[in-house]
């Protein structure tokens, strides 16, 4: 083990926490069972992060990374001057896609958040485990209007915010009732909802 590149240690070792919190639930985290997982020896855990909480923190960050990734993907199949309407609705209903097809995988994404969110029960208003969902919603949207010759009325960043909160509830739901035909609706209801936000650039 000592001849992996940290990088690719720490990478196979958030893919464990992933497989383990997917498996086990966030109560089932626990360093022994994350290197267990990742067949490495338990310092190995403390030599690539911090503590099991930056591991966790960094497990949660790989997901919005592959959301993040799926989404430029979107974006970039859009061809030249798409329709903002279009480029939303494919990248609302590319979330969805991806929700079916690893629900565990954002059930654990949301129990990440949960937790961390636990800590902050007393605390004062400060950027929280959702900071990097939010910059990377609305780099999304930046781009996505971009592309399409379009400018938002309202700040992207509040645009953002609105777009996550509303993705949570695509997942909590769906992950209540697996009814694929209401997410999709209420993910082109956004896009819609959006797209009444911009103006010809």
């Amino acid at each position: 083990m000592a001849r992996i590149p940290l990088e690719e240690r720490r990478r196979l070792l958030i893919a464990a926490t992933l497989t383990v919190i997917e498996r086990d639930g966030i109560a089932g985290a626990t360093a022994r069972r994350i290197v267990q997982q990742a067949d490495m020896p338990l310092g190995a855990l403390h030599y690539a992060f911090e503590n099991v909480e930056d591991l966790l923190a960094a497990a949660a960050d790989a997901v919005t990374d592959n959301e993040r990734l799926a989404a430029e993907r979107g974006l970039a199949e859009g061809g030249a001057a798409p329709d903002l309407t279009d480029l939303l609705v494919a990248g609302m209903e590319r979330y969805v896609d991806l929700l079916k097809a690893r629900p565990g995988h954002e059930l654990a994404f949301l129990e990440l958040m949960l937790h961390s969110s636990r800590a902050r029960l007393d605390a004062p208003p400060a950027p929280g485990r959702y900071e990097a969902s939010y910059e990377v919603v609305a780099a999304l949207l930046a781009q996505a209007a971009d592309a399409a010759g379009a400018a938002w009325t309202r700040p992207v960043r509040e645009l953002a915010r609105h777009t996550v909160s509303t993705l949570d509830g695509i997942t909590t739901t769906w992950l209540a009732d697996h009814d694929d035909a209401a997410a999709l609706a209420t993910a082109r209801f956004h896009a819609h909802a959006l797209t009444a936000l911009t103006t010809p650039a």
